[in-house]
């Protein structure tokens, strides 16, 4: 079967080969992708602007039964995220206290200060309360760690008896103490 055959005669120029002049030039992973973050915070801006847009059609829309019954909705949500959004913080508070190893006293804080505007918990204030807490002091132990419950015996002690006289050469010869 001949090729040509199924080409019109009015197309004699799709008969030429296509040469392949364009080539592909060496990118590094790297660049390759930077390209594609950077193609897809481009897509996404669009897609926030389009979201926008839409919605202002939306309401424009809108009756005003509908605009009553959305602004309920978002009062609601917001009075629920206030009621929540201190304990959320106080959450927050003693999550990071305890990671960082120090006691925050939330029951002396002003628990609404540490939540953000969206309701949830302020984690940057958070972090700034944290790091302004200070951190405890490591102390020695006053008395020196037994090995046990019970009697302790030393181990490697010249001491024979307790005689006064062998006590106190013992103790002169610097070895006690």
């Amino acid at each position: 079967m001949d090729e040509t055959q199924n080409i019109p005669a009015s197309a004699p120029e799709q008969l030429e080969p296509v040469q392949a002049t364009e080539t592909v030039p060496d990118v590094s992973p790297a660049e390759e992708l930077e390209k594609w973050k950077r193609l897809s915070r481009e897509n996404e801006k669009r897609w926030k602007q389009a979201s926008k847009e839409l919605e202002g059609i939306r309401h424009t829309q809108m009756t005003d039964q509908e605009k009553a019954l959305e602004a309920a909705r978002a009062e609601a949500r917001q009075a629920a995220l206030n009621e929540v959004g201190t304990s959320l913080a106080e959450a927050e508070i003693r999550m990071q206290a305890s990671a960082a190893g120090v006691t925050a006293p939330t029951a002396y804080l002003d628990l609404s200060r540490f939540v953000a505007e969206d309701g949830r918990a302020d984690r940057e204030r958070v972090t700034e309360l944290i790091a302004s807490l200070s951190r405890p002091q490591a102390k020695e132990p006053e008395f020196p760690q037994l090995m046990g419950a019970g009697h302790h015996r030393s181990g490697g002690s010249e001491i024979a008896s307790m005689d006064p006289s062998e006590l106190a050469d013992f103790i002169a010869g610097g070895s006690f103490i």
